[in-house]
């Protein structure tokens, strides 16, 4: 459970920036931690990228077997529920224009993104779970950035 307590987010937010659906965010997620429950002993490396990697491979399977599927939904947006109007109406907002900047970039950068940026991995945990290089992690970032950066500016002129 504390396991559980404390990586349910980072894995959630890197599934749902894949998916872009709530429910299927939840499912992957939970399958992850079914998968890490069903270990007798958690591999020597960081939990975090260890559950991240799970995650990462479950969302490949599942984008394999339901490739007519349109992941990018947006009802998490809408389900959000916290107590102050106010911080509700902000935390929704800031959600869903960083979900939508991000939704924007080609996957491969995506992934990066959620990886390093949203889920505080460093780039030789995200390289082992993607299966590239470093440097082709480091690549993907500065490239996402960029783009990041030119949305921003178009949208904001």
């Amino acid at each position: 459970m504390e396991v559980y307590n404390a990586f349910f987010p980072y894995v959630y937010r890197y599934v749902y920036g894949l998916t872009y659906n709530h429910q299927t965010a939840e499912d992957l997620t939970q399958e992850a931690f079914i998968r890490a429950l069903c270990m007798p002993l958690f591999p020597n490396e960081n939990i975090k990228s260890w559950l991240l990697t799970v995650a990462h491979n479950l969302y490949v399977d599942y984008v394999r077997k339901n490739r007519r599927l349109d992941f990018r939904e947006n009802s998490f947006l809408n389900e959000i529920g916290v107590q102050d109007f106010t911080g509700a109406l902000i935390l929704t907002e800031a959600t869903a224009c960083a979900f939508e900047y991000i939704q924007k970039l080609p996957e491969n950068q995506s992934q990066a993104v959620l990886l390093c940026l949203v889920n505080d991995l460093s780039y030789e945990e995200a390289a082992e779970i993607l299966g590239i290089s470093v440097s082709a992690v480091t690549n993907l970032i500065y490239r996402a950035r960029k783009t990041l950066r030119a949305l921003r500016r178009y949208n904001h002129e």
